[in-house]
């Protein structure tokens, strides 16, 4: 299996890895692209709705998600609607200066992150990147299998000599698929949670009972919205339910749909946090809260298959090693398939070498 489903689906595989490696890093690149805030002694209060008024104004389009700083970071990143599906405009606001730092191009990124949830091509998208995912976890399994099968020796496990052989691909296939192979596996069975939830929850149910998300439902998409709440409506009545959380994340929905705010609190494990307030965009009535002391085991584990196939546990190094991980993907197929023509030349030569009978007989005439 780990010969075969690296041969024909090695390409599958490398498209997954090399698009998450990338978004591994996504926050990081954000960061990076963004205009670097103003110094300045003092910071107030900011003003919320102005914020969003200048915002909207500036980039003409609805806001679709806010993503909050880290650390002393006082930058917020506010995603702006486009016309194309899945692209956004991304606009940096500073909370100090209360004033617009500017915007940045992170089209590519999108496209990038659609390739790798949905393959460019919505629900359907995402169950064929789901079966790619299964290539994966296989093959991942497989080799990591046959290693521990074959007699492994520590000491030259991750042994790559300097001068290129035939031994050569074969000792780089080797050390960096002990080293990629275990977060490959890791990253394809997480993201099967993220690709079929549902059966996955149904397997689980079968250890652990599952408790219902709490998830209110959601307004018909596409009708129009009346007396939609202000943004410090909402983030008042947010912190009020979960007073002592950082705010990480708002999702604005599409008409009149309910608003979720992630929240961080001490002790989570998502950077991002593990607590949602959802509420309404209509008036800021608190819908439901989902607070992730209060869930039962079952779900909480849920919940870290999402932290962990988007690289939230660890901080910088563990998305780093991700990263590298899945960049690795495409040396680890082409050493592979050196290997394997390697092999298929030597037994390829030794069917046409002649046999010591045949070889006596030759020499007899």
């Amino acid at each position: 299996m780990h010969l075969w489903l690296g041969l024909f689906g090695g390409v599958f595989i490398c498209l997954m890895g090399v698009t998450g490696g990338l978004v591994a890093l996504r926050p990081q690149i954000a960061t990076l692209l963004s205009p670097a805030a103003p110094a300045t002694g003092n910071c107030v209060s900011p003003d919320w709705n102005r914020a969003a008024h200048d915002i909207t104004a500036l980039s003409g389009s609805e806001i679709n998600r806010v993503y909050g700083p880290y650390g002393a970071d006082t930058r917020y990143h506010f995603r702006m609607m486009t016309d194309e599906p899945a692209i956004y405009r991304h606009v940096i606001y500073d909370v100090c200066s209360a004033r617009i730092l500017g915007s940045i191009n992170l089209a590519w990124m999108d496209w990038t992150v659609d390739l790798h949830h949905n393959l460019l091509a919505g629900k359907t998208g995402r169950m064929w990147a789901g079966m790619m995912g299964i290539l994966m976890l296989v093959s991942g399994i497989g080799g990591v299998l046959l290693w521990l099968l074959g007699k492994p020796d520590l000491r030259t496990a991750f042994q790559i000599r300097l001068r290129f052989s035939k031994a050569t691909p074969r000792q780089a296939h080797r050390a960096l698929g002990l080293i990629a192979g275990v977060v490959l596996v890791l990253e394809a069975f997480t993201g099967l949670w993220l690709c079929f939830p549902q059966t996955m929850r149904g397997m689980l149910t079968i250890v652990s009972p599952v408790s219902e998300d709490v998830r209110p439902a959601r307004a018909p998409r596409g009708k129009a919205a009346t007396g939609r709440a202000d943004f410090n409506e909402l983030l008042v009545a947010a912190h009020k339910e979960i007073p002592d959380g950082v705010i990480r994340e708002i999702r604005m929905p599409e008409g009149n749909g309910n608003v979720q705010i992630r929240m961080w609190r001490p002790a989570d494990f998502r950077s991002l946090g593990n607590n949602v307030v959802f509420l309404s965009s209509a008036g800021a009535q608190v819908l439901a809260v989902d607070r992730y002391v209060e869930r039962p085991g079952s779900n909480r584990f849920i919940q870290a298959m999402a932290g962990l196939h988007y690289d939230e546990w660890g901080g910088l190094p563990f998305r780093i090693l991700c990263a590298v991980a899945g960049l690795a993907t495409p040396v680890l197929f082409i050493t592979g398939w050196l290997m394997w023509w390697y092999s298929r030349g030597k037994q390829v030569r030794s069917l046409h070498r002649p046999t010591p009978t045949e070889q006596t007989a030759a020499l007899a005439r």
